[in-house]
């Protein structure tokens, strides 16, 4: 007999990863596919595009969007088990998804059941990794441990929880853009070092120039009325 806890953990299985999800396609959460473009994205999504945060322009433009899942009228609680995915686009291209699980949604699960639920869409893991905190594998996040990874040559698939709390997060990593990513955001952040100096120095003129202005308005319109 089928106990009431196997057809729970299947039943979050299918909403956490996605029924519609083709099995062990590691380049798909829902209805997001890594190198989508960031106005489908936001056509799958739901999300405005004023919520685009541009992070870097050059030498290649890195943004991000963040989806926030909506709250249930009764009770003001989450209808999805997701909280928040995060989308990073490398010049147009969706690089990176990071799904945060809530945590009232996932309270009473074990690691082998959120494990075991993604495994439903992924396949089976290629091996929990008692990593710590400040590991660098797979852009796992700092302070988190991994429990699960699936890849093969062109994506992975990273399941994360917080050392400090039972919160889980999945992260899909397109492998090409990902590296070129890294590489862009660390040039970028050679060039704002380089160019500091110079920005400042153009702000410190621009303000002397924009009270200097002030002062020559201020003063124009106070002499044409003055009357001592």
């Amino acid at each position: 007999m089928i106990s009431i806890r196997a057809l729970a953990i299947a039943a979050v299985g299918i909403i956490l990863s996605g029924h519609s999800l083709s099995a062990q396609d590691l380049s798909r959460y829902r209805d997001y596919a890594l190198e989508s473009s960031l106005s489908s994205v936001i056509a799958a999504s739901g999300a405005r595009a004023s919520e685009t945060k541009t992070l870097h322009e050059r030498p290649a433009r890195i943004q991000e969007l963040e989806w926030r899942a909506p709250y249930g009228r009764a009770g003001g609680e989450l209808t999805d088990p997701v909280r928040t995915v995060v989308f990073a686009f490398y010049d147009d291209q969706l690089y990176r998804v990071v799904v945060r699980y809530d945590r009232a949604r996932t309270e009473g699960l074990t690691n082998a059941d959120i494990v075991d639920s993604l495994a439903v869409t992924y396949g089976v893991p290629l091996g929990a990794s008692a990593r710590t905190r400040g590991s660098p594998q797979a852009d796992a996040p700092l302070d988190t441990i991994v429990l699960a990874r699936w890849e093969d040559a062109t994506s992975s698939v990273t399941l994360v929880r917080d050392v400090y709390a039972p919160e889980f997060q999945l992260l899909l990593t397109s492998k090409p853009l990902s590296a070129r990513a890294r590489g862009a955001i660390k040039e970028a952040i050679r060039l704002d070092a380089i160019e500091a100096p110079r920005r400042e120095l153009e702000r410190l003129k621009k303000e002397a120039a924009d009270a200097s202005a002030a002062r020559d308005e201020a003063r124009t319109t106070n002499k044409a009325v003055f009357r001592p």
